[in-house]
């Protein structure tokens, strides 16, 4: 007796200690789950660090080469030996600097190069003239085009964050509202049972005719079939949230208790407060920002291609044997009909048409969607604040109803009506908590509000 006393005590220790442990989940609580480690979270910013990463490929435009040439031949009334290494440098500017080494023996028809048996050093610049004056070339270009798009990538994750996260917090509080109405059935459900104690006790008297347990039990099963479809409901409420957290049910019911969806209060927002916040937050405007400009650096090197393609070059050399040299040369090519510039021009003026519209229309549906969503939620406000009365009232005629039928002036049926119009309106007032909650965070996800990581 005593052993099992001590295992009973220890048990409720463990009990109250699980009890006392747990803490009441809330929307900040979401941000321990919601991290790089979530693949919902990952699979919403991963492309953000795929395109940061070619900002360093791009870089590689400019790195130090190393170049190495060997050429010997024995033709039957030639011969010759060369060979060159050489290290070259481009800068952002577009001029590349050489210095290397070579020599030439026999010879070289390709290059017409004759060096001492010592050979010869060599320092050379090459000026590509239009793109120097223009600050713009090929690899700048692609530089600045890799950051430009790291940008609007980064953007772009924040924007599917907004979204991911509006998602996640509506099914939170989806989740409350089925947790609220599982214990609104499974409170209907304790009445019926407990008002069959007293009909069995009033039968065994001859107060009540035997019928009266039969409907009884008709109106507990009835009940018990409503309880069960509301913890299916909450079942796949909770799952679905848990998903996005990646969380076991387990864990979750050991670690956590669900607040009351009434705790949780709607904000007054006013409209100009939110269209500010908006036009200073909202990360799909940025996308469209760093849009534009990308297409701001298209013209600039698509200016480039305004002019000749004209390039400068200087070789000073000094060759061991015989002494210093210097050669200077130019290359210039132009395309005459030059349709390609004109036509990237043609595109580029498209292009920044369509975002200027593109945010133009994102400007109307913002100041639309939420002007629409604060009139809503003052509605629902409303709604609520009448539905606390509405319940204060359903409540009093059911316990009306209650005490009729404990004398005798009521049956069953009208107890059951009354007792289902009390739930009934009490879920239309959790609907309303629900609905301003829901549209509240709408507000918000309009307003560009999201998660940091």
């Amino acid at each position: 007796m005593k052993k099992t006393l001590l295992r009973y005590a220890v048990g409720m220790c463990i009990f109250s200690h699980e009890a006392f442990s747990q803490e009441i989940f809330t929307v900040d609580h979401m941000k321990h789950y919601l991290t790089e480690e979530n693949p919902y979270i990952y699979t919403a910013v991963g492309q953000q660090y795929i395109d940061a990463a070619r900002i360093q490929s791009a870089e590689g435009g400019f790195d130090t080469k190393l170049s190495v040439a060997y050429d010997q031949k024995e033709y039957p009334i030639s011969t010759g030996e060369f060979s060159d290494i050489s290290f070259s440098k481009p800068t952002e500017n577009g001029t590349e600097f050489i210095v290397g080494y070579r020599r030439a023996e026999g010879i070289q028809e390709y290059n017409n190069i004759k060096t001492g048996s010592e050979g010869e050093l060599r320092v050379g610049v090459k000026v590509p003239v239009f793109s120097l004056l223009n600050d713009m070339n090929e690899r700048k270009y692609t530089l600045e085009a890799a950051k430009i798009n790291a940008t609007r990538s980064a953007f772009e994750s924040q924007n599917n964050l907004r979204n991911l996260y509006t998602h996640i917090v509506t099914s939170y509080y989806q989740l409350l509202y089925y947790s609220e109405v599982l214990k609104l059935e499974k409170k209907l459900l304790h009445k019926a049972t407990k008002r069959n104690r007293f009909i069995e006790k009033r039968v065994s008297s001859g107060d009540l005719a035997d019928v009266a347990i039969l409907e009884s039990k008709q109106q507990i099963i009835n009940r018990e079939q409503r309880v069960l479809t509301t913890k299916n409901n909450y079942s796949q409420a909770l799952q679905l949230f848990l998903n996005y957290l990646n969380l076991s049910k387990k864990e979750f019911e050991l670690r956590y208790v669900l607040p009351s969806l009434k705790m949780l209060k709607s904000e007054k927002i006013l409209f100009q407060n939110a269209i500010t916040q908006a036009l200073t937050h909202r990360p799909d405007i940025k996308v469209l920002d760093s849009q534009r400009t990308k297409l701001d650096l298209d013209t600039t090197y698509n200016s480039v291609s305004a002019y000749p393609k004209l390039n400068l070059f200087a070789y000073g050399v000094h060759d061991i044997q015989y002494g210093e040299g210097i050669k200077v040369g130019l290359q210039f090519d132009i395309p005459l009909e030059r349709r390609s510039y004109k036509g990237k021009m043609i595109e580029i003026q498209k292009g920044m048409s369509q975002i200027e519209e593109e945010k133009h229309r994102l400007l109307l549906e913002l100041k639309t969607n939420l002007s629409n969503l604060i009139y809503s939620l003052d509605i629902i406000n409303q709604n609520i604040e009448l539905g606390e009365k509405e319940t204060k009232i359903v409540e009093t005629l059911e316990e009306a109803e209650n005490k009729k039928y404990e004398v005798g002036s009521s049956d069953l049926f009208q107890i059951n009506q009354r007792e289902i119009r009390t739930l009934e309106v009490k879920k239309k007032q959790l609907e309303y908590y629900l609905n301003a909650l829901v549209i509240q965070q709408e507000i918000k996800k309009e307003m560009g509000e999201s998660m940091t990581l």
